[in-house]
């Protein structure tokens, strides 16, 4: 299977770049004064001991601190209630976002703190290439914190990229488990899939995608190599037109004319 950031493997689907995404790590988190009246349970649901004043860092999310506390995305409307702002709101660098924790929260947040240390070393070491290194860290970082999503699914990557199929599917497996509805993840898991012959299961998988991202180019071509992989010629003729019509000027048009016209030459000698 192709991947866009390592032309010449083996097969014809494709996978988008890796998202080596640095997460901040270390954060001062500042009681705030006065917390008489504050709610009685957390965003876990667990009682409220304190309310932290949490300095966001670029690129976080009322969902992302969510996760961090809370373990859950969802609880993100939480926050938003809590702090009198809507729940897409943009967090510039350093906004102080007020997040009511009990012990369980403070416990989760310092173990995904411990995990995002690891997890950064592991970053660095896949932008250089080295492979087995950030293994090494995003397995790490798991261990510390195993409900951490975004360790899972680089190493499902990793692995990816290393040719080892069958334990990155393992690996993106648990990723997708612990967020379904990530397009990324299930697109990368779909390509694992590919790779290890499964193709139903991969063709499934980019199907699932495009119901989450119809916009996502890569899984619309993915799809009808995948059918035509399962022999579902007229299936693939259509869903490679699709994908012409859609992106013409994409990535994989130029091999997306190339399959049309090996299909329609194929076609002409079984007329004659």
């Amino acid at each position: 299977m192709e991947a866009r950031t390592r032309p010449g493997t083996r097969c014809d689907a494709v996978l988008t770049p890796a998202r080596w995404r640095t997460l901040a790590a270390f954060l001062v988190l500042v009681l705030l004064a006065g917390c008489a009246g504050h709610p009685g349970t957390s965003g876990s649901g667990v009682d409220t001991v304190e309310i932290i004043s949490y300095p966001a860092s670029g690129g976080e999310t009322l969902s992302s601190i969510a996760d961090d506390f809370y373990g859950d995305r969802a609880a993100a409307d939480y926050l938003a209630e809590v702090n009198d702002v809507s729940e897409d709101t943009e967090l510039d660098p350093g906004a102080l976002v007020r997040v009511p924790v009990g012990e369980e929260d403070v416990s989760r947040y310092k173990r995904r703190t411990e995990a995002k240390i690891l997890y950064n070393r592991g970053t660095t070491f896949a932008e250089r290439g080295d492979l087995q290194k950030a293994e090494e860290e995003f397995r790490a970082a798991l261990t510390a914190d195993p409900q951490f999503f975004d360790a899972g699914y680089n190493l499902g990557v990793v692995l990816l990229m290393g040719g080892d199929t069958a334990r990155a599917a393992a690996a993106l497996e648990r990723a997708t488990a612990l967020r379904p509805d990530d397009p990324d993840a299930l697109f990368a898991l779909g390509k694992a899939y590919f790779d290890e012959g499964r193709t139903e299961q991969a063709l499934s998988a980019f199907e699932r995608v495009l119901d989450i991202d119809p916009d996502l180019e890569d899984a619309h071509y993915s799809r009808a190599i995948a059918e035509l992989q399962l022999g579902r010629r007229g299936e693939a003729i259509v869903h490679l037109d699709s994908y012409l019509r859609r992106f013409p000027d994409g990535v994989w048009a130029g091999r997306a004319r190339a399959r049309l016209e090996e299909l329609a030459r194929g076609a002409g000698a079984e007329d004659r």
